[in-house]
């Protein structure tokens, strides 16, 4: 900001009429548009003109510095992410080998309930076929 103050500040120095300023309506509410020359002579800003110029140098200035920093961030995360060190390597293969053998202990289990299932299945299946009522009565089998 040309004053150096806060937003706060400026807002107060309008609301008790020590600075002009118009009010322009936005979607989001008003906006204050401040007289340049009632705040350079409210708070006494010398050479204006060239504070000015000084701020919007240093605006452009930054901001090609964050594109480079930006870009080299961007060039080593891509580095980085194309390259991994023989540790690395070392812990992913172990970490691998561990998950394989845990999935051959968990298919080895499931098999493994798969045919107690079966079985017990098959039991049951027999012990229904014995419940089974005959289809002639008791008392008819000399018949």
């Amino acid at each position: 900001m040309l004053s150096g103050k806060s937003i706060q500040t400026i807002r107060r120095a309008i609301k008790s009429k020590k600075l002009k300023a118009k009010k322009a309506k936005t979607p989001q509410g008003y906006n204050y548009i401040v007289d340049r020359q009632s705040l350079i002579s409210i708070y006494e800003i010398k050479n204006a003109d060239a504070i000015k110029e000084n701020l919007q140098e240093e605006e452009n200035e930054p901001k090609e510095s964050e594109e480079l920093k930006s870009e080299v961030a961007k060039t080593q995360k891509k580095l980085s992410k194309q390259f991994i060190t023989t540790e690395e390597l070392g812990l992913f293969k172990d970490t691998i080998q561990k998950l394989i053998d845990q999935h051959e202990k968990d298919k080895e289990n499931l098999f493994r309930l798969v045919k107690s299932f079966q079985d017990r299945m098959v039991v049951l299946e027999n012990q229904v076929k014995m419940l089974e009522a005959p289809k002639k009565s008791w008392y008819q089998f000399w018949k």
